[in-house]
């Protein structure tokens, strides 16, 4: 029992080298994902095509949701899935020279991931282990934009780092600003509509910036009806449901998979009233939570809004949540999401599940 305490006290010998063993695991899964699985070629900007080629359909009066899509191999004739608003800047996108635009939004990507990360006041001498981490690789090489959300949500929810803490942002305080706020819950809602957390959070607590985004989105989306059409939104709908569909083997890790039917959407409509009750103090870890685990379409780079509570907690469950998720196998990505979902509420009662260190600024919010 002695030998057990002194592994689990922080700041011990037997505790720093657990941690150290921790990381070099770690680091040895990254370097096998990001040779074996993430790094190859086709997969470079993939998730760039996939909606670009939708769009050139679209223009040549074809199908940009078509049905057959989903029994396609995997790459850049995987389904459209996005919504009907998006196509016409889409098709003035694919006009530009592919390969100058794919690496102009890689490259975007990664600064909007380096950018979140630093909000985070995460070191950096951890950024390479971060940005190797599969949800954050990933999502930067195969250009998805789940990273631009990410780096959405963490502005909306925190301020400029302190030197080491985390400054966390009330939205509620009217000193912040509500077209910031709105916008940015708008946005991630908008191009990830099973993502609708953040903007119900901002919602209960500046309701006229969350109803002032949803105004602009309806703007955007009626200017676009008159080349769009009506039936393209049946059509978008229709593929929806297909996608959801969990005999389509790469719909993702979503509950609602493994829970089909009532079950499941159960589950993700109360992760979507859950953001409403949430804590303004610590609402930016529970909306992450809440925007993983409630995701009607979840993939390997949806656990990016799991960082922040894995921030919170002790430094060995974090990394024992990071390497579950790095095997990429759909039992890991499930065990890393309840280590961090379980420690992270277990600390709101027993304090020693989150770490010692000075990790975030708690200001005294209402």
């Amino acid at each position: 029992m002695a030998v057990l305490r002194r592994i689990a006290t922080p700041g011990t010998g037997s505790n720093r080298l657990l941690r150290v063993a921790l990381v070099v695991i770690w680091g040895l899964l990254l370097v096998y994902a990001l040779v074996g699985t993430i790094l190859i070629a086709p997969r470079f900007a993939v998730d760039l095509e996939i909606p670009l080629r939708a769009a050139e359909r679209w223009t040549a009066g074809l199908p940009p949701y078509q049905r057959e899509a989903f029994v396609s191999a995997p790459g850049a004739t995987q389904p459209f899935l996005y919504p009907p608003y998006l196509l016409p800047p889409l098709a003035i996108l694919s006009k530009i020279p592919r390969d100058v635009l794919a690496i102009a939004w890689v490259g975007l990507l990664a600064l909007v991931a380096v950018l979140a990360c630093r909000r985070l006041a995460i070191p950096w001498a951890w950024l390479p282990f971060v940005l190797a981490w599969p949800p954050f690789a990933e999502g930067i090489f195969g250009g998805n934009v789940q990273v631009l959300l990410f780096g959405a949500f963490v502005f909306l929810f925190w301020g400029a780092p302190s030197g080491r803490l985390r400054e966390p942002r009330d939205v509620g305080d009217p000193r912040v600003s509500p077209a910031a706020s709105g916008g940015l819950a708008t946005f991630i809602g908008a191009i990830k509509v099973s993502q609708l957390q953040p903007w119900v959070f901002v919602l209960r607590h500046r309701p006229k910036a969350a109803l002032g985004g949803a105004l602009v989105l309806a703007a955007i989306i009626a200017s676009t009806l008159p080349l769009t059409g009506v039936d393209l939104w049946f059509d978008w709908v229709a593929q929806l449901r297909r996608a959801s569909d969990p005999a389509w083997d790469l719909g993702g890790i979503a509950v609602t998979r493994y829970l089909p039917g009532l079950p499941g959407l159960a589950i993700v409509a109360v992760c979507l009233v859950a953001a409403w009750f949430v804590p303004r103090r610590t609402a930016g870890e529970w909306v992450g939570i809440l925007s993983t685990v409630g995701a009607a379409s979840l993939h390997i780079f949806g656990m990016l809004f799991l960082g922040p509570a894995l921030l919170t907690i002790r430094r060995e469950l974090a990394l024992l949540s990071v390497i579950a998720i790095t095997t990429y196998s759909y039992v890991g990505a499930w065990a890393g999401i309840a280590i961090a979902v379980l420690a992270f509420t277990a600390g709101t009662r027993w304090p020693a599940f989150y770490e010692r260190e000075p990790t975030t600024s708690r200001v005294a919010l209402a």
